[in-house]
């Protein structure tokens, strides 16, 4: 699998935690992307960014904050990833805090920086008066130039901050082409699911790096992840999201952000993987989810990781029998086995959202809407009230999800359980899986 920007430079974000690098880097990409929060350490994986200026290109990662703790797991695992940005980049822009000052952890930032030997802009952040502007000329010990004061919060002098990023660019000779307009020919995945279920470990899996941070405590994904590639001709965009906790189960108030801006990436995707855990069985929070992915009209794919803590070799048809038991409501949707930790199966996801997201965009032609009308009115056990309506005419009305309009006339009320036939129907004839439907009945009384 190949990523889809590569001839576009790359500027890392980098700095120790509570510097505001992710508030950098959404005034640098001009939307909120990465959270911020005076709660240090809130950013751990690596998160990409688009930015224009002066007709020039090139892209912005924002990386966690970097302390150099022995041990200490999660900070290893984010000194890991920050690393991968900074080979990855031709750039670095070193975030510190004006306010704070010169701390020891940025005297050790700066020296590991260096060992790059790459261009790096030192940025005084949070500079909203004259009093903190005089306190950025202490950066300039590092040895790295004078630091450029600015405040990412309120905007102030980040245009200069531009002028010198693409200054130095075209000095280096960098090529910034514009990245083609590949539109909706890339298809957007969001993996989703409650905490702990493997979709870290998934992304990672499928891209064959370690993308992002993978760890056994609930919660170590906290932004949605955007990741571009290209396989076998296709192109794609993964979007790997924090566990989704029920209200219920919020302790913070970051928790409640994380959760809102994992339910924003659904709405945002052309289709979503909900990723389960087959060794732990379907429980109320997945019903939760699933129920939320079926609201938002998107169609899914049901994933059931860790297949490989099972005591027997799964079978898709029982497995698929018995989530259905469970959850009538998703008996359309395709599940898929897979072990995101040994790649049993992993390639699968990848074909069957490609084939869901194209069932969810099919126009319906005249001639099928005709035929699936005779088919509902010559079906003897059809619900009465559909056995005596007379229906003259379907429309397709939308897509992604497939909506349509039902005209005809009416002897009595239709119940939701005549619409559930309806869609019955229209599965079973035209094949469609994976995906919502929606069929508003417009009809008039005899």
């Amino acid at each position: 699998m190949t990523g889809t920007h590569e001839n576009i430079p790359l500027v890392a974000i980098i700095g120790r935690p509570n510097v505001g690098k992710s508030a950098l880097f959404n005034r640098l990409i001009q939307r909120r992307q990465s959270l911020v929060d005076a709660t240090p350490g809130l950013t751990r994986d690596r998160l990409y960014g688009d930015v224009n200026w002066r007709g020039v290109r090139f892209r912005v990662v924002d990386t966690g904050g970097l302390q150099f703790s022995r041990g200490d797991r999660m900070a290893e695992a984010i000194a890991e990833q920050v690393s991968k940005a900074m080979e990855e980049a031709q750039m670095a822009l070193f975030v510190c805090d004006a306010r704070q000052g010169a701390m020891p952890l940025d005297t050790e930032v700066a020296s590991w920086v260096r060992r790059w030997g790459k261009p790096v802009v030192v940025i005084a952040n949070k500079v909203d008066d004259q009093r903190e502007m005089a306190a950025a000329h202490e950066f300039a010990r590092f040895g790295m130039g004078p630091a450029m004061p600015l405040s990412s919060l309120h905007g102030l002098r980040v245009g200069e901050l531009l002028d010198a990023v693409v200054n130095r660019l075209q000095q280096m000779g960098l090529n910034t082409p514009t990245p083609r307009d590949a539109g909706s020919a890339i298809l957007k995945i969001a993996i989703v699911g409650r905490p702990n279920v493997g979709k870290s470990s998934l992304v990672n899996r499928l891209l064959n790096e370690e993308r992002v941070v993978v760890s056994d405590v609930p919660g170590t994904t906290r932004d949605p992840v955007d990741t571009f590639f290209e396989y076998q001709g296709g192109s794609y965009c993964l979007i790997d999201t924090a566990g989704i906790r029920s209200q219920r189960r919020l302790k913070s108030r970051i928790d409640a952000v994380v959760r809102l801006k994992a339910l924003e990436a659904i709405h945002r995707a052309d289709v979503c993987l909900v990723l389960l855990d087959a060794s732990a069985g379907l429980i109320q929070d997945d019903l939760k989810l699933l129920d939320q992915v079926i609201q938002a009209g998107k169609p899914f794919c049901l994933v059931l990781n860790k297949c490989d803590l099972l005591a027997r070799k799964p079978n898709p048809q029982e497995i698929t029998a018995a989530i259905v038991r469970k959850a009538p409501f998703v008996r359309f949707a395709p599940a898929l086995c897979i072990s995101a930790k040994t790649g049993f199966n992993v390639l699968q996801v990848l074909e069957g959202a490609t084939t869901v997201a194209q069932a969810a965009c099919r126009r319906l032609s005249s001639a099928e809407a005709k035929r699936l009308l005779e088919v509902i009115q010559a079906d003897r056990k059809a619900p009465v009230a559909i056995r005596h309506a007379h229906l003259f005419r379907l429309i397709q009305v939308r897509f992604s999800p497939p909506t349509f309009h039902l005209l005809g006339r009416m002897k009595q009320g239709f119940k939701p359980s005549d619409v559930a036939y309806l869609e019955r129907v229209f599965r079973r004839e035209l094949k469609w899986q994976g995906t919502p439907i929606q069929i508003r009945l417009l009809m008039s009384s005899r």
